[in-house]
């Protein structure tokens, strides 16, 4: 904060050295290179938005970025906005947003860092917080999470092989010139990165959004952690343990500010990245729960009526105002077909119209059952919300289940009752209980994902066979009310959940000892070593199981 405060005292007391030009209201200080871009009247900003000049490429409140085709070249302007009262004040002790952002990439290109090369900078000419603007010439470059999502995907195998090494290569080696040279990116994640990729298929990255980025002395070790942490939280989740260790000993190799380690050095640093990654995520997504249950980029609150709840942005607005205005006549529409029907909730399947088409849905209403559920609603979150905000932390961490796309309930004298729940509909899936012969891959896989969602700090506790549905062989978790985050899992929890999982099995002649072995087998092995042996584990498992069935038996329960 101090450093913000004395940047802003220097920025009001130093003249930019650059040309400044007024047109439309606002003050423009622009490079020699943007004068000839602009030309003596400066940037345009209004009348290229008039013409249709810039075309809006992203939008949300605290930001829009237009590109604009001009005759002398292609540039992007971001157009920062204040949102509330912390980024005003925010902004009282710092220089604009844009103002950062320019002076970065000024000293980080200075540098030698590649990053996108700033032509000017604007503000509507206050002293007091405001609006303000970044315009940076245009690359022949994509973000790389757009790649890594769109362009990538859609390679052959042998593409995909041979393009992911060179994106490896290429990122361990801009990361460590990176910090060699000091600078630090506080959110290094891929939408950050501008990827360029020529014909002779070099990739090549750039720093953007780089308003918040510290520049200094070359980082140690400790802070060159810490930053790689943040980098590697999405990758950790998608791409292998080999391609990981690819990248980590390429950027070892391409610091040149750092001792040179001994090969028991190098492993125990890349254990250290990926504890700390692991302790990095899991305090992410702990963090981003809260989104869930508010208005945000994903996430707005609805209202028709005395219904109110919450739906994803990307459903259009007719398509859940009517579901509003009717939540239970949807049971009777002539596609809906009818899954459930009985004194706890009404589960019917029927499809929407969206962006990308058709889309299959499930919609799940909560019944009513006493008269005190409305209140204990009104005081903690009703299985609904539960199941909704379970579902988006679940595919925040991700761990397969069905995306929620609304959940909301009927108000009656001020009180939430009936609940809904509306989630895309998993295709061709089946309950895992009516798979009678469940294959080995199968098998392995579930034991996977059961894993990695204890390794992500989320505990099933109706973890059984009904509550898992296959689709191609692969496992979807779903009746998510019983699922808690941020919690500590004992052996002893992790091997009731994998009792209660076998549990369900028992009477499926199909499913031998040789199966089960092989599941927790897969299961032990699908993370780093746990405390205890199998053998430990089979007889801590095998126990379980026992008291489970003869607790069972004790109440008149069947087992499922």
């Amino acid at each position: 904060m101090l450093a913000d405060l004395l940047h802003k005292l220097a920025t009001l007391t130093q003249a930019t050295g650059l040309p400044v030009v007024r047109s439309d209201r606002h003050v423009w200080h622009v490079t020699p290179t943007g004068m000839t871009l602009f030309g003596s009247d400066g940037p345009q900003l209004n009348r290229w938005i008039a013409d249709g000049s810039a075309v809006i490429v992203k939008a949300n409140p605290a930001r829009t970025v237009y590109r604009v085709e001009l005759a002398t070249g292609t540039v992007f302007v971001k157009h920062c906005r204040i949102t509330g009262p912390r980024a005003w004040g925010r902004e009282l002790i710092r220089p604009p947003k844009a103002r950062l952002e320019f002076d970065n990439a000024v000293s980080l290109r200075m540098r030698g860092v590649p990053a996108v090369e700033p032509l000017a900078w604007g503000s509507s000419g206050s002293r007091w917080p405001g609006e303000s603007f970044l315009i940076t010439r245009g690359l022949d470059a994509v973000p790389f999470l757009q790649y890594l999502e769109q362009e990538y995907p859609a390679l052959s195998p042998d593409e995909q092989l041979a393009t992911g090494r060179q994106l490896t290569f290429a990122l361990a080696e801009f990361f460590a010139r990176l910090h060699d040279a000091g600078v630090a990116h506080p959110d290094p994640h891929p939408g950050n990165l501008l990827l360029e990729m020529p014909s002779c298929r070099v990739p090549r990255f750039s720093l953007i959004d780089v308003h918040d980025v510290r520049v200094g002395s070359p980082l140690t070790w400790t802070t060159s952690r810490d930053n790689l942490a943040l980098f590697n939280r999405f990758f950790q989740m998608r791409v292998t343990r080999p391609e990981r260790a690819r990248f980590w000993h390429h950027y070892r190799r391409s610091r040149t500010t750092l001792p040179i380690p001994n090969s028991i050095e190098i492993r125990s640093q890349a254990t250290e990245l990926e504890r700390e990654t692991h302790a990095s995520n899991l305090h992410l997504w702990a963090k981003r729960e809260r989104r869930w249950l508010g208005s945000n980029r994903t996430i707005r609150k609805v209202k028709r009526g005395s219904v109110r709840g919450l739906a994803v942005r990307d459903i259009p607005e007719h398509v859940i105002r009517a579901i509003l205005e009717d939540p239970d006549g949807v049971f009777t529409l002539a596609d809906a077909l009818i899954l459930k029907d009985s004194r706890t909730s009404t589960v019917a399947t029927f499809s929407i119209p969206m962006l990308t088409g058709s889309v299959p849905v499930v919609l799940k209403r909560v019944n009513v059952r006493s008269w005190s559920d409305p209140l204990k609603n009104l005081f903690r979150r009703s299985p609904v919300l539960r199941s909704w905000s379970n579902g988006h932390t679940l595919r925040d961490r991700g761990l397969p289940t069905p995306r929620p796309l609304a959940a909301f309930h009927r108000y009656r004298h001020g009180l939430p009752a009936e609940g809904y729940l509306l989630t895309e509909m998993v295709p061709s899936a089946v309950q895992l209980d009516a798979v009678t012969e469940p294959s080995r891959d199968t098998i392995v896989r579930l034991a996977r994902i059961l894993r990695m969602m204890h390794d992500r700090g989320v505990s099933h506790r109706d973890l059984k066979a009904p509550n898992i549905l296959l689709s191609q062989c692969d496992p979807i978790l779903i009746d998510l009310v019983g699922v808690r985050t941020r919690v500590r899992l004992t052996v002893a929890r992790r091997a009731k959940e994998v009792m209660r999982l076998g549990a369900s099995f028992l009477s499926n002649p199909a499913i031998t000892r040789t199966d089960r072995l092989r599941f927790l087998t897969a299961y032990l092995g699908a993370g780093p070593a746990l405390q205890v042996g199998w053998k430990s584990w089979w007889k801590l498992v095998s126990r379980a199981t026992a008291e489970k069935v003869a607790r069972n038996r004790r109440v008149g329960r069947m087992l499922g």
